[in-house]
């Protein structure tokens, strides 16, 4: 069970730095060509790079837009549900253990 837990650590890690660096090389790769100007868009690789990088930030954003709403949603939901599970209502001297001495 450790063995499958540390693996889907290293992989969340992969990922996750997996799509830094496309976040990085696609910002940077933009503000690099930010003054290109060509003729022929549909044959130019530049171009299509370009709007490569541009989907894979609107993709990207998209899904962090949705990752941080869960996130938030999730926390909002365990803090009210810790307070809620405090004491009972229907309590008694029984349920409190209290010793009636006459």
């Amino acid at each position: 069970m450790s063995k499958i837990r540390n693996y889907n650590r290293i992989l969340a890690m992969v990922a996750l730095v997996a799509t830094v660096f496309v976040m990085l090389f696609s910002t940077i790769f933009i503000a690099e060509h930010v003054s290109h100007h060509c003729d022929d868009e549909a044959h130019c690789p530049i171009c299509l790079v370009l709007e490569q990088c541009q989907s894979n930030i609107k993709s990207i954003g998209a899904g962090l837009v949705v990752a941080a709403t869960v996130y938030m949603v999730a926390f909002a939901m365990k803090e009210t549900s810790s307070y809620v599970s405090g004491q009972s209502i229907q309590t008694s001297l029984v349920s409190q253990k209290v010793r009636i001495d006459s």
